[in-house]
């Protein structure tokens, strides 16, 4: 994949133990305080989303279906997220006893389900080890990662620990009996890892083509923290949005719908898609429904802090919900997991 700001000149290593890689949830909204739903604000270690889930229904004695999640969290990490507990009837009777898996930061009560997507944004704090140096290069490129945002790939966790979802999709997908013996959340992740993979595909066309710190005749826009999409002729006052991150441009995730775009930006994805037959089938069978995801994120209460002598880089940054903090590093240092 092509990034914006040329390839990274230095290196380190992540998550060498959890304590190095910091996530914290962000709702973006206050619970009402009543209703049939738990919230609990939750910190964990060394366990994953799933794992959280499944714990959390054998001490309630509800199924994993009740419980309710926004985002899924890295395992190797402390991570604070929200779960919601479906316990109708029981607001004024419920017993929350501690737990030996997990902390309970807080608890309060709302009258609708966590949904998947449902947070704001997520906050990061981490520690890259084994970074010899802080050179000038790595801390251009953070100067224009603030300036001009960062480009909003997937990354490599959509597409499976061995990198080979796409492959398994396409295989599972290319025959009828073998998608109907797939569990949801496998056909899920499937459809995650195909989509997620034409979507990357268009956004490094479009940064090798020099078409993402502007945006392209025909472009859908998407404005900054939102999800609201407009079409607009360039003009001065377009450009100026964009150079100041208010709006930027969209990319399908592809699927049914209108893409509502047109001319050279419509031309630049079909390019792609006609370039990607196996997984256009598949997403065609599947009928998979049209979203929009934007090309680019503001990175926000972003800071670096490098000690020479720990060979430590300390980063803080706050991404959009949806948004990868590896693809942030991969714009400025090539990482590795220890």
């Amino acid at each position: 994949m092509k990034y914006p700001y040329q390839q990274p000149s230095i290196s380190g290593v992540i998550k060498h133990q959890p304590e190095d890689f910091r996530v914290f949830e962000n709702l973006g909204f206050e619970p009402c305080g009543e209703g049939e739903h738990l919230f609990l604000h939750i910190e964990k270690t060394n366990l994953t989303t799933q794992d959280l889930i499944e714990q959390v229904a054998r001490e309630f004695s509800v199924k994993p279906r009740d419980i309710g999640y926004s985002g899924l969290k890295d395992k190797v990490a402390i991570t604070q997220q929200w779960l919601s507990v479906h316990l109708p009837g029981q607001m004024n009777s419920t017993e929350i006893k501690p737990s030996t898996v997990y902390t309970l930061l807080s608890s309060v009560w709302h009258n609708k389900k966590i949904r998947p997507g449902s947070h704001q944004s997520n906050s990061f704090e981490v520690i890259v080890r084994n970074v010899m140096e802080f050179s000038s290069q790595a801390q251009q490129q953070i100067g224009e990662l603030r300036q001009y945002g960062m480009a909003n790939y997937f990354g490599g966790q959509r597409f499976g620990i061995q990198q080979d979802n796409v492959d398994r999709a396409i295989h599972a997908f290319s025959n009828d009996r073998r998608t109907r013996k797939l569990s949801r959340t496998k056909r899920g992740l499937y459809l995650s890892a195909l989509r997620s993979h034409l979507f990357n595909e268009v956004l490094s066309r479009r940064i090798e083509q020099e078409h993402w710190k502007q945006p392209l005749a025909g472009d859908v826009f998407m404005l900054s923290g939102s999800h609201s999409l407009f079409s607009d002729t360039i003009s001065d006052e377009i450009l100026e949005r964009f150079a100041e991150q208010d709006i930027s441009s969209a990319a399908s995730l592809y699927g049914e719908g209108d893409r509502k775009l047109a001319g050279a930006a419509l031309a630049l994805e079909d390019e792609v898609f006609e370039k990607n037959p196996q997984i256009i089938d598949c997403l065609d069978k599947q009928k998979i429904k049209l979203q929009m995801r934007s090309t680019r994120v503001t990175v926000t209460e972003f800071e670096t802090v490098y000690d020479e002598q720990q060979e430590t880089l300390r980063i803080k940054a706050t991404l959009p919900r949806g948004s990868y903090f590896t693809t942030l590093l991969e714009h400025f240092i090539r990482s590795t997991n220890a």
